[in-house]
């Protein structure tokens, strides 16, 4: 019991109430042994007696809305999804490492999934019938991709690369066949401004009007794109954070016109809104408030009904928070974030089932209602890069170091 809570306190940054503890239980902190406790376990107790209490007190606007939430994540819209659990390698071929994978969203191309390498090849494949080619060769890019996204409405790939070169790229196809066929030659249509480091996302607004770009370059740009006769983007804002921006992630349904945005060393979600195209707010990642920064987030997704957003962290947690809000829903742990991993988290079309990637090559899988553990996914045999989800079925894709890319089912 004292080690856990020596090491919440550590990962807190309540260096002085651990040492007091330390001397007062004559229990030494060691991070090599007590490091192995979750401390903010004790978080989830808290939040279990914070509903004890709510039980006991009268109704307020804040605790409706917190038993709202607790019956929409509980009782998710459509009934609970079952969790994946069959695991196939499909039949895109890369010679090196997979560095990114996506599905299409667009609604004639949702079984679509883009795969991207080390050495800057696109391969497409259709997880239903199996076929694929490969879209992009080596070479057609000067870098390595590193992040990918299918135009919601189209078939225009954004793609973003290791030298900080990001392009449109049009696979010249009006259907899943004319995708498939060897036939069809890619075109860059927008070659943007190249940002100062790596682009680590490129990102669609979710009716494809806008693309969002990050960098290490400590920037965040938005570009209108428009794709009439010829596809025209214009840079409509321009952002600057203090430290290097790890992810963005758009907002669904009413909150579709914010950008969250998370960047190195922070413990913040920071916010843009594209209406007035200026940054909105910041929310704490902290549960008390506090700017001690025990961990940032790596990654980012939003659930489709606009509800919730994902912080995916750099210290084997991930956390489920109300969007717009500081307020922790959830919290999951049991997926491991190892020195230079960068986790990644997704939740499936109707937020019952959670997913992230783990530093030993698993997928780790929680049922969001109860917090508990619901699937591990262990057929990759090397560091998972990427995962991604269906947009109405109960699939995942992932893409690893071992050059495979998977599709996950029930």
């Amino acid at each position: 019991g004292v080690g856990i809570v020596l090491q919440f306190l550590h990962e807190q940054g309540f260096i002085s109430a651990r040492k007091a503890l330390e001397v007062e239980s004559g229990i030494e902190y060691d991070e090599k042994t007590q490091g192995a406790h979750k401390g903010n376990y004790l978080l989830s107790a808290v939040a279990v007696y914070n509903e004890f209490l709510l039980s006991k007190t009268p109704e307020s606007g804040k605790a409706e809305k917190e038993r709202a939430i607790e019956e929409d994540l509980v009782n998710p819209k459509g009934g609970p999804t079952k969790p994946v659990s069959t695991g196939k390698k499909l039949a895109a071929v890369h010679g090196v490492n997979i560095i990114d994978v996506r599905f299409s969203y667009a609604k004639d191309f949702q079984d679509i999934v883009a795969s991207s390498d080390a050495k800057g090849s696109i391969v497409v494949t259709d997880v239903k019938s199996g076929s694929t080619r490969t879209a992009v060769k080596p070479g057609f890019f000067k870098a390595p991709i590193l992040t990918t996204d299918f135009n919601p409405s189209n078939n225009l790939l954004a793609v973003g690369c290791m030298n900080g070169g990001q392009y449109i790229v049009d696979l010249k196809a009006k259907d899943k066949t004319g995708l498939l066929s060897d036939d069809v030659e890619p075109e860059v249509l927008g070659d943007l401004e190249k940002h100062g480091k790596y682009v680590n996302r490129i990102r669609w607004n979710r009716d494809g009007s806008l693309l969002a770009t990050c960098s290490y370059d400590k920037e965040v740009r938005i570009y209108a794109v428009a794709n009439a006769q010829e596809v025209k983007c214009e840079l409509k804002g321009r952002f600057q954070f203090r430290r290097g921006v790890e992810c963005v992630e758009w907002g669904w349904g009413p909150n579709a016109h914010f950008l969250y945005v998370s960047i190195q060393q922070d413990n913040y979600i920071h916010s843009i809104d594209t209406k007035a195209m200026k940054k909105a707010n910041s929310y704490n990642m902290n549960s008390f408030g506090d700017d001690h920064v025990s961990f940032s987030a790596l990654d980012l997704h939003a659930s489709q009904d606009g509800k919730y957003v994902i912080a995916c962290t750099d210290k084997d947690r991930v956390i489920m928070f109300a969007s717009n809000s500081n307020i922790q829903v959830r919290n999951f742990y049991g997926a491991e974030s190892g020195q230079y991993f960068n986790p990644r988290a997704v939740l499936d079309c109707n937020h019952s089932n959670l997913y992230a990637t783990s530093y030993d090559n698993s997928i780790i899988g929680w049922d969001v209602g109860s917090q508990r553990p619901s699937a591990k996914l262990t057929d990759h045999t090397k560091m998972i890069r990427s995962l991604h989800v269906h947009a109405t079925e109960p699939q995942l894709v992932s893409g690893s170091y071992d050059r495979t890319v998977r599709l996950w089912s029930v």
